[in-house]
Protein backbone atom coordinates (compact mmCIF):
# COMPACT_ATOMS: atom_id res chain seq x y z
CA UNK A 1 0.00 0.00 0.00
CA UNK A 2 1.04 3.42 -0.51
CA UNK A 3 0.04 7.19 0.78
CA UNK A 4 -0.29 10.06 -1.31
CA UNK A 5 -0.05 13.59 0.09
CA UNK A 6 -1.41 16.27 -2.35
CA UNK A 7 -1.29 20.00 -1.65
CA UNK A 8 -3.60 22.07 -4.08
CA UNK A 9 -3.66 25.92 -4.78
CA UNK A 10 -7.72 26.81 -4.32
CA UNK A 11 -7.37 30.49 -5.00
CA UNK A 12 -9.13 29.60 -7.84
CA UNK A 13 -11.50 27.08 -6.55
CA UNK A 14 -13.11 26.23 -9.57
CA UNK A 15 -9.59 25.74 -11.23
CA UNK A 16 -7.35 23.92 -7.84
CA UNK A 17 -3.56 23.57 -9.42
CA UNK A 18 -1.13 20.86 -7.94
CA UNK A 19 1.60 22.16 -6.02
CA UNK A 20 3.11 18.99 -4.03
CA UNK A 21 2.57 15.34 -4.00
CA UNK A 22 4.53 13.20 -1.72
CA UNK A 23 4.42 9.67 -1.26
CA UNK A 24 5.29 7.03 1.49
CA UNK A 25 4.95 3.41 1.45
CA UNK A 26 2.28 2.09 3.92
CA UNK A 27 -1.08 2.78 4.87
CA UNK A 28 -2.70 6.01 6.31
CA UNK A 29 -3.37 6.52 10.00
CA UNK A 30 -4.49 9.71 11.25
CA UNK A 31 -3.25 13.62 10.54
CA UNK A 32 -3.53 17.03 12.20
CA UNK A 33 -2.96 20.00 10.89
CA UNK A 34 -1.32 22.51 13.59
CA UNK A 35 -0.27 26.21 12.20
CA UNK A 36 0.96 26.10 8.55
CA UNK A 37 2.32 22.41 9.02
CA UNK A 38 -0.04 18.71 8.31
CA UNK A 39 1.56 15.94 10.60
CA UNK A 40 0.62 12.98 8.55
CA UNK A 41 1.14 9.27 10.55
CA UNK A 42 1.71 6.32 8.09
CA UNK A 43 2.08 2.57 9.41
CA UNK A 44 3.67 0.34 7.50
CA UNK A 45 4.43 -3.91 8.84
CA UNK A 46 7.58 -4.33 9.54
CA UNK A 47 8.32 -8.07 7.50
CA UNK A 48 11.18 -10.04 6.14
CA UNK A 49 11.73 -10.33 2.45
CA UNK A 50 14.46 -12.62 2.39
CA UNK A 51 16.22 -14.17 5.72
CA UNK A 52 18.44 -11.22 6.76
CA UNK A 53 16.14 -8.41 5.15
CA UNK A 54 13.61 -5.95 6.07
CA UNK A 55 11.56 -4.11 3.56
CA UNK A 56 12.33 -0.63 4.53
CA UNK A 57 9.79 2.12 4.19
CA UNK A 58 10.02 4.48 0.90
CA UNK A 59 9.40 7.67 -0.29
CA UNK A 60 8.30 9.02 -3.18
CA UNK A 61 9.07 12.46 -4.59
CA UNK A 62 9.60 14.54 -7.22
CA UNK A 63 9.96 11.89 -9.47
CA UNK A 64 12.56 9.96 -7.36
CA UNK A 65 12.81 7.40 -4.18
CA UNK A 66 14.77 7.41 -1.68
CA UNK A 67 14.46 4.68 0.93
CA UNK A 68 14.56 5.62 5.01
CA UNK A 69 18.02 4.48 5.97
CA UNK A 70 17.59 1.83 8.82
CA UNK A 71 20.04 3.70 11.02
CA UNK A 72 17.74 6.81 10.63
CA UNK A 73 15.10 4.10 11.86
CA UNK A 74 14.20 5.43 15.90
CA UNK A 75 14.16 2.24 18.17
CA UNK A 76 11.83 2.24 20.91
CA UNK A 77 12.97 -0.49 23.19
CA UNK A 78 8.94 -1.30 24.81
CA UNK A 79 8.12 -4.73 23.47
CA UNK A 80 5.02 -5.43 21.59
CA UNK A 81 3.76 -8.68 19.71
CA UNK A 82 4.68 -7.12 16.39
CA UNK A 83 6.65 -4.19 14.97
CA UNK A 84 5.40 -1.91 12.63
CA UNK A 85 6.96 1.66 10.79
CA UNK A 86 5.32 4.72 11.49
CA UNK A 87 6.53 7.79 10.13
CA UNK A 88 5.06 11.08 10.49
CA UNK A 89 5.70 13.67 7.68
CA UNK A 90 5.31 17.76 8.48
CA UNK A 91 3.72 19.19 5.03
CA UNK A 92 4.06 23.14 5.00
CA UNK A 93 0.75 24.07 3.41
CA UNK A 94 1.67 27.79 3.05
CA UNK A 95 5.68 27.32 1.47
CA UNK A 96 5.63 25.08 -1.90
CA UNK A 97 9.47 25.51 -2.25
CA UNK A 98 9.85 23.79 2.00
CA UNK A 99 10.74 20.14 1.02
CA UNK A 100 8.62 17.68 3.61
CA UNK A 101 9.87 16.87 6.73
CA UNK A 102 9.67 13.10 8.13
CA UNK A 103 10.96 10.69 10.91
CA UNK A 104 10.33 6.81 11.22
CA UNK A 105 9.96 5.30 13.91
CA UNK A 106 10.12 1.81 14.80
CA UNK A 107 6.77 1.01 16.90
CA UNK A 108 3.88 -1.91 17.62
CA UNK A 109 0.94 -1.36 15.46
CA UNK A 110 -1.00 1.93 16.27
CA UNK A 111 -4.27 1.63 17.33
CA UNK A 112 -4.99 5.55 18.88
CA UNK A 113 -3.56 9.23 18.53
CA UNK A 114 -4.18 12.16 20.16
CA UNK A 115 -2.43 15.67 19.26
CA UNK A 116 -1.71 18.68 21.40
CA UNK A 117 -0.20 22.22 20.22
CA UNK A 118 3.46 20.54 20.99
CA UNK A 119 2.86 16.87 21.08
CA UNK A 120 1.67 13.84 19.01
CA UNK A 121 0.93 10.46 21.35
CA UNK A 122 0.94 7.45 19.88
CA UNK A 123 -1.01 4.64 21.84
CA UNK A 124 -0.74 0.57 20.87
CA UNK A 125 -1.44 -2.52 22.50
CA UNK A 126 0.84 -3.90 24.85
CA UNK A 127 1.63 -7.29 25.83
CA UNK A 128 0.35 -9.46 28.11
CA UNK A 129 2.19 -10.83 30.97
CA UNK A 130 2.63 -7.22 32.07
CA UNK A 131 1.32 -5.67 35.00
CA UNK A 132 0.46 -9.22 36.90
CA UNK A 133 -1.07 -10.74 33.55
CA UNK A 134 -3.45 -7.74 32.31
CA UNK A 135 -3.52 -5.73 29.27
CA UNK A 136 -1.40 -2.67 29.10
CA UNK A 137 -1.13 0.49 26.57
CA UNK A 138 1.83 1.75 25.27
CA UNK A 139 2.82 5.19 24.82
CA UNK A 140 4.92 7.10 22.78
CA UNK A 141 5.40 10.87 22.67
CA UNK A 142 6.17 12.94 20.07
CA UNK A 143 7.39 16.55 20.04
CA UNK A 144 6.71 18.47 16.81
CA UNK A 145 7.57 21.97 16.30
CA UNK A 146 7.37 22.84 12.80
CA UNK A 147 9.36 20.46 10.48
CA UNK A 148 11.21 19.22 13.84
CA UNK A 149 9.72 15.58 14.76
CA UNK A 150 11.44 14.14 17.61
CA UNK A 151 10.52 10.99 19.76
CA UNK A 152 10.83 12.22 23.53
CA UNK A 153 9.66 10.01 25.71
CA UNK A 154 8.03 6.32 25.84
CA UNK A 155 6.00 4.58 28.60
CA UNK A 156 2.88 2.40 29.50
CA UNK A 157 -0.29 2.23 31.85
CA UNK A 158 -2.31 -0.92 32.61
CA UNK A 159 -5.27 -1.79 30.54
CA UNK A 160 -6.26 -0.58 26.80
CA UNK A 161 -7.72 2.30 26.04
CA UNK A 162 -11.01 3.42 23.87
CA UNK A 163 -10.31 6.68 21.92
CA UNK A 164 -8.41 9.82 21.29
CA UNK A 165 -11.13 11.40 23.94
CA UNK A 166 -9.63 8.87 26.57
CA UNK A 167 -6.43 11.04 26.07
CA UNK A 168 -5.45 14.67 26.84
CA UNK A 169 -2.59 16.85 27.82
CA UNK A 170 -2.91 19.48 30.15
CA UNK A 171 -0.41 21.74 31.26
CA UNK A 172 2.45 19.38 31.25
CA UNK A 173 0.79 16.72 31.79
CA UNK A 174 -0.47 14.24 29.85
CA UNK A 175 -3.66 12.34 30.93
CA UNK A 176 -5.18 8.81 29.63
CA UNK A 177 -8.10 6.12 31.24
CA UNK A 178 -8.45 2.79 30.66
CA UNK A 179 -10.15 -0.33 30.82
CA UNK A 180 -8.83 -3.66 32.28
CA UNK A 181 -10.07 -7.13 32.57
CA UNK A 182 -13.39 -7.89 29.98
CA UNK A 183 -17.19 -7.64 30.60
CA UNK A 184 -18.88 -10.89 31.13
CA UNK A 185 -22.58 -11.80 30.81
CA UNK A 186 -22.83 -12.55 34.54
CA UNK A 187 -21.27 -10.01 37.58
CA UNK A 188 -19.42 -13.25 38.53
CA UNK A 189 -17.73 -13.68 35.70
CA UNK A 190 -16.82 -9.94 35.02
CA UNK A 191 -13.14 -8.89 35.40
CA UNK A 192 -12.92 -5.20 34.22
CA UNK A 193 -12.75 -2.28 36.02
CA UNK A 194 -11.41 1.00 35.12
CA UNK A 195 -8.67 3.81 35.59
CA UNK A 196 -7.40 7.22 34.86
CA UNK A 197 -4.08 7.57 34.72
CA UNK A 198 -1.62 11.20 35.18
CA UNK A 199 1.73 10.97 33.22
CA UNK A 200 4.42 13.43 33.21
CA UNK A 201 6.38 14.95 29.76
CA UNK A 202 8.58 11.28 31.04
CA UNK A 203 5.50 8.83 30.58
CA UNK A 204 5.98 8.25 34.14
CA UNK A 205 2.36 7.54 36.20
CA UNK A 206 2.83 10.30 39.06
CA UNK A 207 -1.10 10.01 39.72
CA UNK A 208 -4.30 7.23 39.37
CA UNK A 209 -7.68 6.68 40.03
CA UNK A 210 -7.86 2.70 39.87
CA UNK A 211 -10.70 0.15 40.23
CA UNK A 212 -13.69 2.14 39.47
CA UNK A 213 -17.37 0.78 38.21
CA UNK A 214 -15.88 -3.30 38.34
CA UNK A 215 -18.00 -5.12 35.89
CA UNK A 216 -18.12 -2.14 33.84
CA UNK A 217 -16.28 -0.47 30.79
CA UNK A 218 -15.43 3.17 29.39
CA UNK A 219 -18.00 4.57 27.20
CA UNK A 220 -17.17 7.78 27.07
CA UNK A 221 -14.42 9.61 27.86
CA UNK A 222 -13.74 13.64 28.18
CA UNK A 223 -10.82 15.96 29.85
CA UNK A 224 -11.83 19.48 30.41
CA UNK A 225 -9.44 21.70 32.43
CA UNK A 226 -8.60 20.06 35.78
CA UNK A 227 -11.80 17.60 35.84
CA UNK A 228 -11.96 14.01 33.67
CA UNK A 229 -15.87 13.03 33.05
CA UNK A 230 -16.49 9.40 32.81
CA UNK A 231 -19.14 7.36 31.54
CA UNK A 232 -18.64 3.31 32.39
CA UNK A 233 -21.72 0.76 30.80
CA UNK A 234 -23.08 -2.57 31.17
CA UNK A 235 -26.98 -2.38 32.17
CA UNK A 236 -26.74 1.22 33.50
CA UNK A 237 -24.64 4.19 32.65
CA UNK A 238 -22.67 5.75 35.65
CA UNK A 239 -21.33 9.22 35.04
CA UNK A 240 -18.62 10.04 37.04
CA UNK A 241 -16.27 13.25 38.04
CA UNK A 242 -12.91 13.53 38.65
CA UNK A 243 -10.48 16.35 40.41
CA UNK A 244 -7.18 15.60 38.75
CA UNK A 245 -5.88 18.25 40.64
Amino acid sequence: SRTSIKVYDVTDRENPVLKGNFSLDGYYFNSRMIGDYVYAVINQPAYYYEETDVALPKIYSGGGVEEISATEIYYSNVPDWYYAFTTIVAVNVQNDEQEPAHETFLFGTASDMYVSLNNVYITLPGQTGIFNGAESTIIHRIHVQGDKIKCEASGKVPGYVLNQFSMDEHEDYFRIATTIGHVARSWEEATSRNNVYVLDMGLQIVGKVEDLAPGERIYSARFMGGRCYLVTFRKVDPLFVIDLW
